[in-house]
């Protein structure tokens, strides 16, 4: 388990304490199956003593000193899917572990395991499902916090692996937005489907279901895998289909122990396993817990609106507050101002859910905010012709010199500042916030070259239009 002897000792350099804070988290004794937690269960539990970290059983030996440069680097998947579809019983197969499965257990926040044997050098992140019930007065807190798991999990990973059932339109919806979301990261996300038909037992029926769900609704192709195990030579069946330009892998599992089992599901495990055994070029470094910090550190003005604050109207100083770090000597993450407190269920921080966060259209991710590190984008469109591009684009409600425009050598950089509406209104009750205030940034790169000298700027009501010649190409004859 070299992945999770790495993935410990980044643990254990966290705060510069090394040992010493290695040991307050095996003090604490946990029955938890999987190798770490962040329990990330809500982000209003950063009032008072936020996100407990916890180590499973399998830890209590593992050795926490830096390993070899070698073993330094893996592979982190996250594991994706609404609420029992069979993630648990998926992350069995793959790590060869035990981790409780049913209809009764619920993951919790960020559950982290490292793979063993065939996947050893790779980290599994389970998230907590979408859609569990939750009280009525937490749904926001709820919808929130399984957000910020989702973006938190899509951040630290190279391959997702999403697990369906029967093929719902919440899990087509589900699919297309992770696709979407995944398109707007720094680097492309390698993406596997799991059709885990839990309840079907016949090949016939299997059949059926992939004509259905893999075939037609996905256009999915059959491809074949040939692998060598145990000396033996064979071939494994999946589909292949793209979707927003982007390919995703699809394997199928069925009820355990029957006919269609045994057809399909260790043929889709080999073939998951190698397509993460070859991976080799999106290993890095595992320090998954230090790199939560700092992508949560990302999000956090996004979400919240810090009370303590209110005395200064300044987005930078709010920015420093709303920070989490590592307890000084708990096995806590919290609020930096928190750090040092012996109690952490006094003295409530005072911090509110932001009534407006920016979800995309099917509310999973933080839309606007989260595809830009907490910057909004106006909305845009872009036409070329033969002789000029024509960039259009949406800016209503600014002043002069909140909003500057530039075409520089092959971008178009517009950037600048919305007032908050608020700020002109005395103590307003806000029933729906929508418009997206605050700084923002658009930079679109441009495919020719244009003409500088000869770009015009156009502005009716509300919508911009920047008029780019494109350069002509000239020859000089020479004799």
């Amino acid at each position: 388990m070299a992945s999770l002897g790495f993935e410990l000792a980044g643990l254990a350099a966290l705060g510069g304490c090394g040992k010493l804070l290695w040991d307050k988290y095996r003090k604490i004794p946990t029955s938890t199956p999987y190798d770490v937690v962040i329990h990330i269960n809500s982000i209003t539990a950063l009032k008072t003593s936020g996100w407990e970290i916890v180590l499973g059983e399998n830890t209590t030996n593992a050795d926490t000193k830096t390993p070899t440069p070698e073993a330094n680097h893996g592979l982190v998947v996250a594991v994706l899917g609404s609420y029992n579809r069979g993630k648990t019983f998926l992350l069995n197969q793959l790590c060869d572990i035990k981790l409780p499965s049913g209809n009764l257990i619920h993951t919790e926040g960020i559950s982290i395991t490292a793979g063993r044997n065939q996947t050893k050098n790779i980290i599994f992140i389970d998230t907590a499902g979408t859609d569990t019930a939750i009280l009525k007065d937490q749904l926001d807190d709820k919808k929130a916090t399984e957000a910020l798991l989702r973006e938190i999990a899509l951040y630290l990973c190279s391959h997702i692996i999403i697990v369906v059932n029967r093929l719902r339109a919440t899990d087509q919806s589900y699919i297309q937005q992770v696709l979407t979301h995944s398109k707007s990261l720094k680097y492309n996300r390698n993406i596997i489907i799991v059709h885990n038909l839990m309840d079907v037992e016949t090949q016939k029926d299997v059949k059926e279901i992939i004509e259905i769900e893999v075939e037609q609704l996905f256009e999915a192709k059959l491809d074949t895998i040939q692998l060598q195990i145990n000396q033996n030579a064979t071939n494994v069946n999946f589909f292949c289909s793209i979707n927003s330009g982007i390919k995703l892998c699809h394997f199928i599992l069925a009820k355990h122990g029957f006919d269609a089992a045994k057809m399909w599901n260790r043929q889709s495990i080999d073939g998951i396993v190698h397509i993460l055994q070859t991976a080799t070029d999106c290993r890095r470094d595992l320090d998954v817990v230090n790199e939560t910090i700092t992508f949560v550190n990302t999000k956090l003005t996004h979400l919240f609106s810090n009370q303590q604050n209110q005395d200064t109207n300044s987005d930078e100083t709010n920015k420093q507050k709303i920070q989490v770090q590592l307890h000084v000597n708990k096995p806590f993450i919290v609020l930096s101002d928190r750090k040092e407190m012996e109690d952490l269920k006094q003295d409530p921080h005072e911090l509110t859910l932001l009534p407006r966060p920016l979800y995309d259209d099917a509310g999973y991710f933080l839309g606007i905010n989260s595809m830009n590190n907490g910057e909004w984008q106006p909305l845009y469109n872009l036409y070329e012709t033969d002789d000029e591009l024509n960039f259009i684009f949406e800016l209503a409600g600014f002043k002069k010199g909140e909003a500057q425009i530039q075409v520089v050598e092959g971008a178009i950089i517009i950037e600048g500042r919305r007032t908050d509406f608020k700020e002109s209104l005395k103590s307003p009750v806000i029933h729906q916030e929508k418009i997206p205030m605050g700084k923002f940034k658009l930079e679109v790169p441009l495919q020719c070259k244009i003409d500088h000298e000869t770009i015009k700027l156009e502005c009716d009501e509300g919508f911009y239009k920047i008029i780019c010649p494109k350069k002509k190409v000239t020859a000089k004859i020479l004799e």
